[in-house]
């Protein structure tokens, strides 16, 4: 194998290092975030994105180990397959990054719905359902204060600065939960995008990097076999 052979070996062998340690990091971030759902009285689209982190990362983990073999062994199947799982990684990678970004009915966007659905019916039937959620993001209702009157409910405490409403509005929270938890979940998904982003070109490198040492063995093998001949 030739010195640019040589060199693409090595590079292929550090970039599957490196993606071994972000997949590591994605399963801790991914863990923290399902403890973060846990400590929830109802789970709001946090166990979603927890989930999908912590199976992103164990996947781009093995995939990582398995190029890493492939490279060290100079298989060209296994090199073949490791660039082809490579390829499905990024468009999974992309996926999931549409889904952090804007959200699918199944997916992030349908848990946070559905779990204010559930809030908010309890809501009806037993005051201070939201009251964690108030007191915490410092908003109002589902959508807005005036949640509270279309169900003739005076508005808690949990909705006002300090837990004091003092009958005025001005103390009262203007934002609804929902929107302010989706700010709170995309910030919390900030790190996780800026990874899946440097993954992404990452990979595509690696994809490339594994295609020229496939075809650098492969050549090597037609050279040696002709050589027998």
């Amino acid at each position: 194998m030739g010195l640019a052979a040589t060199t693409v070996k090595h590079l292929l062998l550090l970039l599957n290092f490196v993606f071994s340690v972000l997949g590591l990091a994605l399963i801790a971030y991914g863990i923290f975030f399902l403890i973060s759902a846990a400590e929830n009285a109802v789970s709001i689209g946090e166990n979603v994105a927890g989930g999908l982190i912590v199976g992103l990362g164990v996947v781009i983990l093995i995939i990582a180990i398995f190029g890493f073999l492939a490279a060290i062994q100079e298989a060209p199947l296994r090199l073949l397959i490791y660039v082809g799982a490579v390829v499905l990684l990024i468009l999974s990678q992309l996926l999931f990054l549409s889904m952090a970004s804007h959200g699918t009915k199944d997916g992030i966007s349908g848990s946070i719905n559905e779990g204010f659905e559930r809030l908010w019916e309890s809501e009806r039937n037993e005051s201070g359902a939201l009251g964690y959620y108030e007191k915490w993001l410092h908003c109002c209702g589902v959508n807005s204060y005036e949640d509270y009157w279309i169900i003739h409910h005076a508005i808690p405490s949990s909705c006002c600065e300090e837990n004091q409403c003092q009958d005025t509005q001005s103390r009262v929270f203007k934002a609804g939960c929902k929107a302010e938890f989706v700010k709170y979940l995309d910030d919390k998904l900030l790190v996780f995008k800026i990874v899946c982003w440097l993954l992404v070109i990452g990979e595509a490198v690696g994809a490339v990097f594994g295609w020229m040492l496939y075809s650098s063995v492969k050549n090597q093998s037609r050279r040696n076999n002709a050589v027998w001949m």
